[in-house]
């Protein structure tokens, strides 16, 4: 009994580490680019599934999907701030899903000029 309990808490406490992708650029601050907000509060998700351990989709789930969902929203957005990204599980044993969400503020980036001006 005692040696049941120890593998199941060995199981409980194995973990795994995965990438979720690459990001062009984070900042931790929105406020040291110039960006327009567009659309807040917008969310994308990447999902993957199986059944009884047969994939339904192939590859993993992808953080740069995620983003590229939130994107897609308006034509003239290409960044995201105040972004907030999770990760979600859903094992079964017969269905299992797994899916990275990305939450935040769709933007535009504004292009900014800084001119040297002579100190007088």
């Amino acid at each position: 009994m005692k040696r049941l309990a120890a593998v199941a808490a060995a199981a409980a406490l194995a973990g795994c580490s995965a990438s979720l992708g690459t990001m062009g650029v984070l900042l931790p601050e929105a406020s040291s680019v110039g960006l327009k907000v567009l659309r807040p509060g917008v969310r994308g998700r990447s999902c993957r599934a199986s059944i009884a351990g047969l994939p339904l989709d192939a590859g993993e789930p992808g953080l740069r999907e995620a983003v590229a969902q939130v994107l897609a929203l308006d034509p003239e957005g290409n960044a995201l701030t105040n972004a907030e990204v999770r990760w979600e599980r859903l094992v079964t044993g017969l269905y299992n899903r797994r899916c990275v969400e990305v939450r935040g503020d769709l933007a535009r980036a504004v292009p900014s000029v800084t001119l040297p001006m002579p100190a007088h």
